[in-house]
């Protein structure tokens, strides 16, 4: 019966896009959830080093409870992610389980330089759906220039040992995703296939290749991306029609390319979320993206992600992805 829940949730968001509905009857179908913004790497593609410390924090156990209580049975999934470090929160393991026994769908991407053998068992034993890597590299010279100052060998060990623990326990949870930030290396490469086989062996379940984006103008565009874009016009952003972001401290926004909380829509410490989701203010923002004002929108006019190849409104190098999580049960 899920399924049918899924497709009949993804027909009314489809239709509502197509028509650019301003209030929606359905609630958002995911939401990024920032435990933290505080980061322990200085990669160089991403933003965070720009945040000013002091507005920097962590998210409050009793908010991210009224939150999940408000999310429970209508939402698809919860990111556990967004600016920051997620397992940098003290707490996170015991989020993720209180989520989950809510019957809230979790994921959590991490960097994987703080897994320890103690913090493994706990996130295999939350109940966590999904757990991504980001490991930008399969060579060491090409993974420490983007995940600085992480070391190869030291986050390749931990992610390994994370999954052995998991097959010691005979868990099929967390799902094990490795996601980089790169073109998908050629068959050929024999480096590559051991490096695969190292990690699929022990049991990762999936690998998924993404093209940097420009985090809302925040960076300049990355000459990996897709050949073109700042030449392609504008198209309507799908964001403010089926997610939302909760910041850290209970602010909400429309979108998680929004590094800097430019656009702010409301705060859980006012407002409950169905209030937000309806409210004034994105509904401005959806009628505005949907006429395609987008000059007076920072960052939107800045952003790459409106003017990647698209179907139906989601860049077309993540639809596949995109369709098996609107549809996973």
């Amino acid at each position: 019966m899920a399924i049918y829940r899924r497709l009949g949730r993804l027909f009314k968001m489809g239709r509502a896009f197509r028509q650019k509905a301003l209030r929606l009857s359905y609630f958002p179908s995911r939401i990024w959830v920032e435990l933290t913004d505080h980061c322990n790497l200085r990669c160089p593609r991403c933003p965070n080093k720009d945040l000013p410390k002091d507005e920097k924090g962590f998210m409050s156990f009793s908010l991210f409870q009224d939150l999940m209580q408000q999310c429970r049975g209508r939402v698809d999934d919860i990111y556990l992610f967004h600016r920051g470090e997620p397992l940098l929160h003290p707490e996170a393991p015991e989020m993720i389980a209180y989520a989950q026994k809510l019957g809230i769908s979790c994921r959590l991407h991490t960097n994987a330089t703080l897994l320890t053998p103690t913090l493994s068992r706990k996130l295999i034993q939350s109940g966590l759906k999904v757990l991504s890597f980001s490991f930008d590299g399969y060579q060491p010279a090409e993974y420490e220039a983007e995940r600085f100052p992480a070391r190869f060998e030291g986050t390749l060990a931990r992610i390994k040992d994370f999954l052995i623990l998991k097959k010691e326990a005979g868990s099929s949870r967390p799902v094990t995703v490795l996601q980089m930030m790169r073109t998908k290396p050629p068959k050929s490469d024999t480096e590559w296939r051991d490096f695969l086989g190292s990690l699929t062996s022990l049991g990762l379940d999936r690998v998924v290749f993404r093209r940097p984006h420009n985090w809302g103008g925040a960076l300049p565009s990355s000459p990996e991306g897709d050949k073109g874009t700042n030449q392609r016009p504008l198209g309507v952003c799908t964001f403010p029609w089926y997610a939302l972001v909760v910041y850290w401290d209970g602010r909400v926004g429309p979108c998680p390319q929004d590094f800097f909380a430019r656009i702010v829509v409301g705060d859980l410490n006012r407002n409950r979320l169905e209030e937000i989701w309806n409210g004034p203010s994105l509904v401005e923002l959806r009628k505005r993206i949907g006429r395609l004002e987008y000059t007076a929108l920072t960052p939107c006019r800045d952003c790459d992600r409106p003017r990647r190849r698209q179907w139906a409104g989601v860049p077309t190098e993540y639809l596949t992805t995109f369709l098996q999580d609107r549809l996973a049960g």
